[in-house]
């Protein structure tokens, strides 16, 4: 009795995904590092803006209809791409483009190694690095005393200062987090997933 042969291409296809998740395990960067990487950046090029920080860093913002896709990271011919859905407003297209500019900090490995599938590079892989893209814009776009000043204010609830400061609750769930890490004692009324951009 013969055993058929699996065809190449499907072979071929699930060792590069075998390989794109041992590079996603193994390249799981821990909070601290994602915080003094993005602490360094801002220091070096003296700004929070993410689309100042792509220029300084030598990264292309393009805007494109992209439909329910809010952007992509892409990297092909050596050249180093953000392309942001051109119907979002103004603080969603900040949001997404500090969320890219994350992926091409810690991820750009992945896009390397399947650049036919950008998408999948940005919203569809694991929630690891899409975790590490989210605290990576949590601390470009949330200043340490601006949330504290404002969480500090009675007025103020979770919800009302994610407004004051132009991003989604889910965002402001991951500042939390980061300052959680550094041990404030806060409890935010959500717990958001890696994938939030992608809704």
């Amino acid at each position: 009795m013969t055993q058929r042969k699996k065809p190449k291409s499907m072979v071929s296809v699930k060792i590069k995904a075998a390989k794109i998740h041992q590079l996603i395990s193994c390249g799981v960067k821990s909070m601290e590092f994602i915080l003094r990487k993005v602490e360094r950046l801002i220091q070096k090029h003296k700004t929070r803006n993410p689309f100042e920080i792509a220029d300084c860093l030598n990264i292309n913002v393009l805007y494109r209809p992209l439909g329910k896709l809010k952007g992509i990271y892409i990297y092909t011919r050596r050249s180093r791409y953000i392309c942001i859905n051109n119907k979002l407003d103004s603080p969603a297209k900040r949001l997404v483009c500090a969320h890219e500019i994350g992926h091409d900090r810690f991820h750009r490995y992945l896009a390397i190694m399947n650049p036919q599938a950008q998408e999948l590079i940005s919203y569809d892989m694991s929630s690891k690095p899409e975790r590490e893209a989210n605290i990576f814009a949590a601390k470009v776009l949330l200043p340490d005393d601006e949330v504290i000043k404002l969480i500090n204010d009675a007025e103020m609830n979770f919800f009302r200062a994610a407004r004051e400061l132009y991003v989604p609750p889910e965002l402001m769930d991951f500042k939390f987090q980061i300052l959680k890490n550094r041990g404030y004692r806060l409890e935010a009324p959500l717990n958001s997933t890696g994938d939030f951009l992608k809704k």
